[in-house]
């Protein structure tokens, strides 16, 4: 079987050698995990170890195919395992702990910055008439620009006015609260 896997890549005698080192597949399956691999995953990996341990072996030392096989299969599924494994590592090596971290430049607010960011602007668009209330929904993106412009009655100029003044309230708020 080995010499027909040898001469032509298509041969029916590898699937016969995979079916006959099953039980040694199955026990590797047991002996080792790898995140993702299914059962057929790891056949497909069998088939293409055992295609190239055909290419490889020489019997004329004595040694079996059988012991060859599983000693290429087994590297070959530590070779996946070191290789999950260094990808983890690259993760790990991406992160770094939330005490070492200068929070002024996280780009997300903390929740007590959010609250604090709403309270401020729920207390500026009490001063805010009914154009810059539009505005406002415009510049949160609630509102489409043509359809604000029709509600707030002006064109697109004066709308974008009203914004700027909607923005230089809430900051003013801002600043009042920090004071």
């Amino acid at each position: 079987m080995i010499e027909q896997v040898r001469n032509d890549r298509n041969s029916p005698a590898l699937v016969l050698l995979v079916n006959k080192y099953r039980p040694m597949i199955d026990n590797l399956a047991k002996q080792y995990f790898i995140t993702s691999y299914e059962r057929d995953d790891w056949y497909q990996e069998a088939y293409f170890s055992c295609f190239q341990s055909c290419q490889l072996f020489d019997g004329s030392t004595g040694s079996k195919f059988g012991s060859f096989f599983k000693m290429k299969f087994t590297h070959c599924i530590i070779d996946l395992i070191r290789y999950e494994n260094a990808n983890k590592r690259k993760v790990n090596g991406l992160t770094e702990s939330l005490d070492e971290i200068d929070q002024s430049k996280m780009t997300t607010p903390s929740h007590k910055n959010a609250v604090e960011d709403f309270d401020n602007i729920r207390i500026a668009t009490t001063a805010m008439n009914l154009r810059e209330l539009i505005a406002l929904r415009y510049v949160y993106g609630r509102t489409r620009l043509d359809d604000a412009c029709l509600q707030a009655d002006c064109d697109v100029k004066a709308l974008k006015a009203a914004a700027q003044r909607c923005k230089r309230k809430i900051k003013e708020q801002q600043d009042n609260h920090l004071s």
